[in-house]
């Protein structure tokens, strides 16, 4: 395996990528409103679009339910619908006029689907008026013996926590271009100014990567930041379980 020769620990042998994998279908929503804006020669309409997985497995539809469903709807056609009638009645109590449209697409990925663990990425850009709309994605994964979210604490052994951090840290002053010393108050928005992790993250072939939305660390204008660490400089600090969960990437 990948990483078992690395760090000497014993970890045995599990399926590969295409071994014993969840059964899904994708399934689309694409609801518009009535409401048309005219606008240098062209009509424009306020849109839900959604695209996701769907499962064979109810109790694995049941287990992302809060991913597919971020604002609590009992469905995705729930969703479009709240969605659309929303601006509807805006236009209505606006005497039927509107100064712009609104859009919501919304689109969910299986992005790790073995049988050690499956991996979501949900992405949403919107738009509901001013200056500017508002996007981010998120990383889930579940780990499919236990049925339950991975965090990072079941990645890396708890004592040595703060030795990834470090390594994490320096990764990201070399990619922001920071000296050891310079300080993150002023552009970054960590707590007290000390860095931490972003509690969203995925397994990638090689690394593992920390995914920071916009206004988490840095302004809107700064926008997402993407901080990736080779396993290679941490193999030492895995635990069981996450060498599990890379190995099966590989």
């Amino acid at each position: 395996m990948l990483l078992n020769a690395c760090n000497g620990q014993n970890t045995p042998p599990i399926a590969g990528r295409n071994a014993d994998t969840l059964v899904y279908n994708r399934k689309i929503i694409d609801e518009h409103s009535n409401y048309f804006l005219k606008d240098d020669n062209r009509l424009d309409t306020t849109y839900f679009r959604a695209k996701y997985p769907v499962f064979q497995e109810d109790k694995i539809n049941k287990l992302i339910a809060n991913i597919v469903h971020l604002e609590g709807d009992t469905s995705m056609q729930n969703a479009a619908n709240r969605f659309i009638n929303s601006y509807n009645e805006y236009v209505e109590d606006n005497s039927g006029k509107s100064t712009a449209t609104w859009n919501r697409d919304l689109q969910i990925d299986v992005i790790a689907n073995t049988a050690v663990f499956l991996g979501l990425r949900t992405k949403q850009e919107e738009y509901t008026g001013g200056a500017h709309g508002d996007h981010f994605t998120l990383y889930s994964n579940f780990d499919r013996q236990s049925n339950k979210p991975i965090s990072i604490d079941d990645v890396i052994q708890k004592e040595n926590k703060d030795k990834f951090v470090k390594i994490a840290e320096q990764y990201f002053r070399k990619q922001e271009g920071l000296s050891d010393d310079d300080s993150f108050n002023g552009k970054y928005f960590f707590e007290d100014g000390k860095f931490s992790l972003a509690d969203n993250f995925t397994f990638e072939k090689d690394d593992i990567l920390f995914y920071y939305n916009v206004y988490e660390i840095k302004s809107y204008a700064e926008g997402n930041t993407e901080l990736r660490i080779p396993y290679t400089t941490f193999k030492h600090l895995i635990s069981d379980k996450g060498l599990r969960y890379i190995n099966s990437i590989n």
